[in-house]
């Protein structure tokens, strides 16, 4: 959880800045390619964080719960946003906008390190767990070549690892 370094008063000056939100199930709290500069903290309810795939379609990512965060990637200063975000239930968040929160900090660095600190372990914890997923992919897009016995299959499920350039020498694209 983001907040679990704070002191009770550090609490009270994140509170102050925070715009209480709710929505009904169903309803979406941020839309995937919209701008935004804010991150949100579920206080209440469910959420579902979905990757459009195609017109109308879409994968789901992630379910979040209570005291999960989302919306980070644009409070931290991408442009636009990565996915979309529905509630799944009536869901009450806190929204946290840049900079309301660059004015606390002004005010009171250490609440900045504990917040950023907070959401850089939470993104670390999804980096580990969506490597995992990234693995599984790859294995499922090369084929399993111990139980496949389709040579189209082998054949056409090549990797070709190089090796990395001398130094100072830049990095080309190769086409095999």
């Amino acid at each position: 959880m983001i907040l679990r370094d704070l002191t009770t008063d550090e609490m009270a000056a994140v509170e102050k800045i925070a715009v209480v939100r709710g929505f009904a199930a169903g309803d979406y709290i941020i839309h995937e390619g919209e701008a935004g500069s804010s991150f949100f903290l579920i206080l209440d309810g469910r959420v579902e964080v979905r990757k459009s795939i195609g017109l109308e379609k879409y994968k789901k990512l992630i379910e979040l719960g209570s005291l999960d965060i989302f919306g980070e990637m644009c409070f931290l200063g991408v442009a636009s946003r990565s996915a979309s975000v529905m509630a799944r239930e009536p869901t009450k968040v806190m929204e946290f906008s840049r900079i309301e929160f660059d004015k606390l900090i002004a005010r009171q660095p250490a609440i900045g390190l504990k917040l950023y600190s907070g959401i850089a372990r939470e993104l670390a914890q999804r980096l580990a767990a969506v490597n995992g997923e990234l693995k599984d992919a790859i294995v499922w897009a090369l084929g399993d070549r111990k139980t496949s016995t389709d040579p189209a299959v082998i054949s056409s499920r090549k990797l070709t690892v190089l090796s990395p350039p001398p130094a100072g020498v830049p990095a080309r694209i190769v086409k095999v």
